[in-house]
């Protein structure tokens, strides 16, 4: 299992660093096309109230409408378009579909999957757009990528202390602890890396409060899988599952980054 965590780390190191570099926001874009469409399929699949091919078709179509969105638009129109989208939802239900029976049942899923795979995804794309854009999407990768190594080596070793036993009974305190180890790892590197970032202060507080979301981000997926009676969204990534299962610790990441920077000043959107 460890050699195969490992071998999918090191193959999506080898697409990711490229694709960051060398493709900058555009690049962004199509990870995130890609990747979050896969999340959405996975999620949408494993939705009772989505079977169907053209349910399914429909909220892919939707999630990639949405990416393309976030690229294309300026970031004060964002509001719009996540008020917009539940309704264009709807809309198509009503227009597309013969049948009005399961409308809200397949509108409510598909808003609910949408909005979970998708936009806080897309904020990888916003967070993009800043000063140092793709050295914060590094940022957020490192920070997190090194919690989730932290907490799990730390859980396996020395976890004694559940934290929830009823919803993802292998989270420990130990784990958590070691995943903070992590996080701030990562920011201590990205800091290094690019000495142009904020100072120690912020970027601090910042890791801080992605060791606290990521987890929370893991709990929350682990409580949509024991509610969807499955194990893993997929099994794209060998020794992970698939990508949403080794995308849930930064589903909130990017957005807490992006409103962190923004809000707090440290830079400006375009």
């Amino acid at each position: 299992m460890l050699k195969a965590r490992i071998l999918s780390a090191a193959v999506a190191v080898a697409i990711l660093v490229p694709a960051l570099v060398y493709g900058q926001v555009e690049g962004v874009a199509c990870l995130v096309a890609a990747l979050a469409g896969i999340a959405l399929w996975e999620l949408v699949r494993a939705l009772k109230g989505l079977a169907g091919n053209r349910r399914q078709g429909v909220a892919l179509g939707l999630g990639l409408a949405l990416v393309a969105s976030f690229y294309a638009v300026p970031f004060r129109a964002v509001p719009a378009l996540l008020a917009g989208f539940p309704l264009l939802v709807i809309l198509l239900h009503l227009f597309l579909y013969d049948f009005i029976e399961n409308t809200i049942e397949s509108s409510s899923l598909m808003v609910f999957a949408l909005a979970y795979a998708i936009v806080p995804l897309s904020h990888a794309i916003l967070l993009a757009k800043l000063d140092f854009g793709i050295a914060w999407v590094f940022f957020v990768l490192a920070v997190i990528c090194l919690g989730d190594a932290g907490a799990y080596f730390a859980g396996k070793n020395y976890g004694k202390h559940h934290i929830s036993r009823r919803v993802s009974p292998g989270k420990t305190l130990e784990g958590f602890l070691g995943g903070l180890a992590g996080n701030l790892a990562g920011m201590m590197a990205l800091k290094l890396i690019v000495p142009g970032l904020p100072g120690w202060r912020g970027l601090f507080v910042l890791a801080l409060i992605l060791g606290v979301l990521g987890p929370l981000g893991d709990l929350c997926a682990s409580a949509i899988k024991r509610r969807l009676e499955i194990k893993d969204f997929g099994a794209i990534m060998p020794g992970h599952g698939g990508i949403l299962d080794r995308a849930d610790s930064l589903i909130p990441a990017f957005p807490a980054t992006y409103y962190f920077l923004v809000i707090g000043g440290y830079s400006i959107p375009l």
